[in-house]
């Protein structure tokens, strides 16, 4: 090769050797690139059910969350027509037969047959009766197990404007220009409870038909969190300085179509910085460490922390109690100008 590559320098230009450096150097890297989609193609297409297929239990309880999500929306309009979604809710009813003969009851299924309920009621109240359905939805709460503990949740609650405005009129701009990315952190532990507390506010993060597809995994101060470290190359110099470790995922069995092929890295998105602002509210400091790899490195972290295929792993967030005093970088932000383009009529 040594010898091919000298005859090469002495028989070719120097403008003909780049030209072809440079040709080879776009193949590969055209090579990676056809290599790390297909990678990305081949999950979704094993693990959704983006073609009409239920290949698992998650994709299951994923349709029937759509289906009974489609209900609550329709009854939160403010005038919905009597009847409306008729065309799916037999779909809805047979994906929740089959979900019981298969896996039995669950909150789900509670949920869905809670909405059913109300979406029956309201259709009775406009003189729209709807007797299959009400048959139906009584023959599948007859399955639930009788000492299951119930859930009253499914369908729409009623609120003011204050209920709202109670709660959300808070000085949020001096909120999020308090949150910085934090490389130094103090050896005290993180508690456990601060982390449920930061998990229990991200949940109420948006999500495609209210999915949920996130998952957090947590690693205390251990060998193995210097292992899922080491997979990362943004930490160095204050990485085993974060007493808690965590890593936001969003699975891909709870997709189910074409179009929600990328839905995952904006359903996890928006978790991961929920969960990242209410880690914040509780004092803490966090770093966000991107995890923007090619696909042997996704597979080697995956296996060493047994994360499933399913899932698409967002990012890692170091989490840690702040010191009395520390230094941040200043990361100057885009004015809003350049953020905020208006459309006028053309």
């Amino acid at each position: 090769m040594k010898l091919f590559s000298r005859l090469i320098t002495l028989i070719l230009p120097k403008r003909l050797r780049y030209q072809i450096k440079s040709k080879f150097k776009q193949f590969r890297f055209n090579i990676r690139v056809f290599i790390n989609y297909a990678y990305d193609f081949n999950r979704f297409t094993k693990w959704s059910s983006a073609d009409g297929i239920i290949k698992n239990q998650d994709n299951l309880k994923a349709s029937i969350t759509m289906g009974y999500h489609r209900i609550e929306k329709g009854l939160a309009l403010k005038n919905p027509k009597p009847g409306f979604g008729s065309w799916f809710i037999p779909g809805l009813i047979k994906d929740l037969d089959h979900y019981q003969q298969s896996f039995g009851s669950d909150e789900t299924v509670q949920i869905a047959l809670n909405t059913l309920n109300s979406y029956y009621e309201f259709n009775r109240e406009h003189d729209l009766k709807q007797n299959n359905i009400q048959t139906s939805v009584h023959e599948l709460q007859n399955n639930l197990p009788p000492d299951q503990e119930r859930t009253q949740q499914g369908g729409i609650l009623y609120i003011t404007k204050n209920d709202i405005l109670g709660s959300s009129c808070i000085d949020l701009r001096s909120f999020f220009e308090s949150r910085h990315s934090i490389r130094q952190f103090t050896s005290e532990e993180v508690k456990m409870n601060l982390i449920e507390q930061a998990v229990g506010i991200a949940r109420y993060s948006p999500s495609v038909c209210n999915r949920q597809t996130s998952k957090v995994y947590m690693y205390s101060r251990s060998e193995k969190t210097r292992e899922v470290l080491s997979y990362q190359n943004g930490n160095r110099g204050f990485g085993d300085q974060a007493d808690k470790i965590l890593i936001v995922t969003s699975d891909l069995k709870s997709y189910s179509s074409i179009g929600e092929r990328n839905q995952c890295w904006i359903d996890g998105g928006m978790f991961a910085m929920s969960l990242i602002y209410a880690l914040h509210s509780l004092g803490l400091g966090t770093c966000c460490l991107n995890w923007s790899v090619e696909k042997e490195l996704d597979q080697q972290l995956k296996k060493v922390t047994g994360i499933s295929d399913s899932e698409s792993i967002l990012m890692m967030i170091a989490v840690g109690h702040l010191p009395d005093n520390l230094k941040i970088t200043q990361s100057p932000r885009k004015s809003v100008q350049e953020l905020l383009v208006e459309k006028l009529n053309e």
